[in-house]
């Protein structure tokens, strides 16, 4: 390869001197396609970045037909499958049928149509190429990507016969590249069909063609390649710990921004449970005054004395143990003391305002337990602050039963509830 290298070194000097653009992206191509076929990634890429420098001025249509070729390769190359296969098609429509290039052209399309996982057509191409392939070495690469089609087309009489064409086909010192990836295949479909001494077959063959690598790879190669591999490591090394160390501030951010705002609701929370305690402190010692009989009633069937001592009571302990320590020890639902004769007071608003609360009941079914009360304690003329103190809630939730009433029955937005269940009950 040294010998060979030095004329094609010797090729691109006179190159440079003559000031020929294609010819040196010819040149550098085929250079990069030798390293690459020693494994020489470094000097591949070296070459190749040359060789595209070389026409990127030039104009696609005034190359050659081989130069044309070489740049469809280059795209493959990089990945750019789409575009090398429209760059082929460009190509094959002016050659004529005999033409001596038309056979790459196909295997080259057929292997554009392989990456981009188009199987029928794929297929089509390869078969074309093949009839007129004369190198064992692309005979082989399309006799491999068949077999790789019919496998994922499920066709395994015909993956069967291309795959042991192309072993057939394959010869030492040949695209070692491609075999290594075509008996990978041959040992996952062996595997998948349980067949373990086929596998072991293709193991072994990988593991000749790894050594024939291996092999191919001299000293100086092998270091660059080594101390390449080395920066990159250490430089993906230090951009992970950016990123870890970006990705720490960023959550630490947010953790203070989330607990800061969680701080900023729960403190609001506790200010206005502390308000409406207030407000149910004062509402239940106004009711204690109220002479109406309806409300002097009300309150000694509720025992609101019992809830006003155990508010003021607790009025210097912060709202959030209050309202925690009723729930824990079950002060409101399974003290007798505390809880609320309800039916009691039903028939009182019976008695009171012609039969108010049976035919509420009987016209509006749809009206849940604390809906009821609500409408019971505005007709015998509690204030929404009053009722709140009563039920220990808040005047929002208050409101809140307020607005579920009027969407119920059917009164509009701010409507008075009282006036027209007073209409609609004939009272």
């Amino acid at each position: 390869m040294t010998k060979e290298v030095h004329t094609i070194e010797t090729a691109i000097n006179i190159a440079r001197q003559e000031y020929d653009q294609e010819w040196l992206f010819y040149l550098y191509s085929y250079l990069g396609e030798m390293y690459i076929r020693q494994f020489n990634t470094l000097n591949f890429i070296k070459y190749q970045t040359l060789a595209n420098q070389c026409i990127k001025d030039v104009n696609f249509q005034d190359m050659s037909i081989s130069t044309q070729i070489q740049v469809a390769k280059s795209f493959l190359y990089l990945n750019r499958y789409k575009v090398s296969y429209e760059k082929l098609n460009e190509i094959e429509k002016h050659l004529g049928k005999k033409n001596i290039f038309l056979s790459e052209i196909k295997r080259l399309q057929g292997i554009a149509l392989y990456k981009m996982q188009h199987w029928d057509a794929c297929i089509e191409k390869l078969k074309e190429s093949v009839v007129e392939e004369t190198s064992i070495e692309h005979k082989f690469t399309c006799f491999a990507i068949l077999t790789y089609c019919y496998y994922r087309k499920k066709d395994l009489l015909n993956a069967e016969k291309y795959k042991y064409l192309a072993i057939e086909n394959s010869i030492n010192g040949g695209n070692v590249f491609a075999e290594i990836e075509f008996y990978t295949l041959c040992a996952e479909f062996a595997q998948l069909n349980r067949d373990a001494g086929e596998q072991i077959k293709c193991f072994n063959k990988l593991k000749e063609k790894y050594e024939m690598a291996f092999d191919c790879l001299n000293g100086e190669s092998l270091d660059k390649a080594i101390q390449a591999y080395t920066n990159i490591c250490e430089k993906q090394s230090i951009y992970r710990q950016i990123a870890i160390y970006k990705y720490i501030l960023i959550g630490l951010l947010l953790v203070l921004c989330v607990s800061l705002v969680i701080y900023i609701q729960l403190r609001k929370k506790q200010v206005y449970k502390i308000l409406a305690l207030q407000q149910q402190i004062n509402s239940l010692d106004n009711l204690r005054n109220v002479k109406n009989e309806v409300k002097e009633f009300i309150l000694r069937d509720f025992e609101i004395a019992k809830k006003i001592a155990i508010l003021r009571s607790t009025q210097q302990v912060q709202s959030a143990r209050f309202l925690k320590d009723l729930e824990k020890y079950h002060i409101i639902d399974e003290n007798y003391l505390l809880g609320t004769q309800w039916e009691q007071f039903y028939n009182h608003i019976d008695l009171s305002f012609d039969g108010f609360y049976s035919k509420l009941i009987q016209k509006y079914p749809m009206l849940n337990d604390k809906e009821v009360q609500l409408c019971c304690m505005l007709v015998s003329g509690f204030k929404t602050e009053e009722i709140a103190a009563i039920w220990m809630n808040s005047v929002f939730s208050v409101h809140k039963y307020k607005t579920n009433i009027r969407k119920k029955i059917g009164i509009p937005e701010g409507g008075d509830i009282i006036l027209f269940l007073v209409e609609k009950l004939d009272l």
